[in-house]
C-alpha cells in the first residue's frame, strides 16, 4: 500500500484506532503495574518496592531482601518507572536462575537417567522451556518465581524431550512415571505467567 492509501486509510479508521490505544493503555496498566504493595518472590530473594526521600533510584540488599528505592514523587504507574522495575526484577532473576538452573537440571537428569546437549536460561516471553532437536535445553528465567516442584516438573517435562520429540503417548508415560498427575500440575502451572 502506499503513503496515500494509507494516510487516507487512518483518517478513515482514526476513531477505531483512538479507541485501541486507550484500551491498549489500559491493559497495560491494569496487567503489569508493579509498586509499594507488592513483593516478588522468587526461589531465593524477596524484591520490594519503596519510596525514599532522596533524588535518585537506589537498591538495598539486607540477607534474602531486596528492596528498589524510588523517589518520593515518581510516578511508579508510568511506562518508564515500571520497565525499570521490571528490568530490576529479571536482572535478579537471571542471576538466580543462571546460578541454580545448570545444576538442577544435571542432578535431575542424572538421577532419572537422561542426557541433554547444552542448557540456555533465557528470558522467553510464553515458554517456560524448549528442547531442540540436538537436545539443547533452554528454560525460562521466570521459573524461579515458580515453586520447586513446578520448576522440577518443566525441567522433567524437556528431559522427556530428549527421547521422544512430540507430545504423543509414550512422552506423556513418561512423564506421569517420574512426576505422578500432569494433569494436575499443568493446572497448577496456569495460575502463574511467564513474565512479570
Amino acid at each position: 500500500m502506499n503513503y496515500d492509501m494509507g494516510f487516507r486509510f487512518a483518517l478513515e479508521k482514526q476513531q477505531w484506532i483512538r479507541e485501541h490505544i486507550t484500551l491498549l493503555e489500559q491493559k497495560h496498566e491494569k496487567k503489569s503495574n508493579i509498586n509499594e504493595t507488592d513483593e516478588i518472590v522468587t526461589r531465593f530473594h524477596k524484591v520490594k518496592i519503596a519510596r525514599h526521600t532522596g533524588h535518585n533510584i537506589m537498591s538495598r540488599k539486607v540477607e534474602n531482601n531486596i528492596t528498589l528505592f524510588f523517589p518520593e514523587a515518581a510516578d511508579l504507574d508510568s511506562i518508564k518507572y515500571q520497565e525499570i522495575i521490571k528490568a530490576f526484577t529479571t536482572e535478579v532473576l537471571r542471576k538466580e536462575a543462571k546460578n541454580y538452573l545448570p545444576g538442577r537440571i544435571q542432578k535431575l537428569a542424572e538421577k532419572n537417567g537422561f542426557c541433554y546437549s547444552k542448557v540456555f536460561v533465557k528470558n522467553l516471553k510464553s515458554r517456560w522451556g524448549s528442547c531442540s532437536a540436538q537436545n539443547n535445553i533452554n528454560l525460562n528465567l521466570h521459573l524461579m518465581r515458580l515453586p520447586e516442584h513446578l520448576s522440577d516438573f518443566i525441567i522433567l517435562h524437556e528431559l522427556c524431550h530428549t527421547l521422544h520429540k512430540n507430545h504423543g503417548s509414550a512422552f506423556h508415560a513418561l512423564l506421569e512415571k517420574l512426576c505422578g498427575n500432569e494433569k494436575i500440575l499443568n493446572k497448577e502451572l496456569k495460575i502463574y505467567r511467564t513474565q512479570l
